[in-house]
């Protein structure tokens, strides 16, 4: 089952679903640095400070090897999360984005993220009905971000929706 609340727009989709996962003011959240401003400014909306990191040639999409090499060298597990040993800030999310619709390589996103307890917040805007194994975009993660504003697959104008199968997410949304 899937609880689906919608926004104002994609923007506040993203915003809304980082703090849902639990993004708290001083934070890092990983995310490409080949993305549209609107993914940033949600980080920056909720006081928390993006880490860009590479994407990869073939999906456009945040790179999971970018971000294994990344919590590799700069990861540090402790009992209540991930922390990044060179600014001492927790990373409490994770935000891909599918550009262009293409699906990031969502299994070994998921598995880095897992290993290091990270949620992952999926920027599912630009790829509503795309498909990953059979799977649809914005499924994977904690929380899936859809935009429906004018240059969008589905519009109306503006809106956007957050989705998630985690109850108590939705709830809360």
């Amino acid at each position: 089952t899937n609880k689906t609340t919608a926004v104002v727009n994609g923007t506040a989709a993203l915003q809304v679903g980082l703090r849902l996962v639990g993004v708290r003011k001083n934070d890092e959240v990983i995310t490409q640095a080949l993305t549209f401003v609107a993914t940033a400014n949600a980080i920056a909306y909720n006081n928390a400070h993006p880490i860009f990191l590479d994407v990869d040639i073939d999906t456009m999409g945040l790179s999971p090897k970018a971000v294994s090499d990344f919590l590799n060298e700069f990861g540090e597990l402790r009992e209540d999360g991930c922390y990044n040993k060179s600014s001492g800030r927790r990373i409490s999310a994770c935000m891909p984005m599918h550009t262009f619709g293409f699906p990031v390589h969502l299994d070994e996103l998921i598995k880095v993220c897992n290993n290091w307890r990270i949620p992952i917040v999926e920027d599912a805007a630009e790829s509503l009905g795309s498909e990953y194994n059979g799977k649809l975009t914005g499924s994977f993660g904690e929380v899936g971000a859809f935009s429906f504003n004018g240059n969008k697959i589905v519009t109306c104008g503006g809106g956007g929706a957050i989705i998630t199968n985690n109850i108590e997410i939705g709830e809360r949304a």
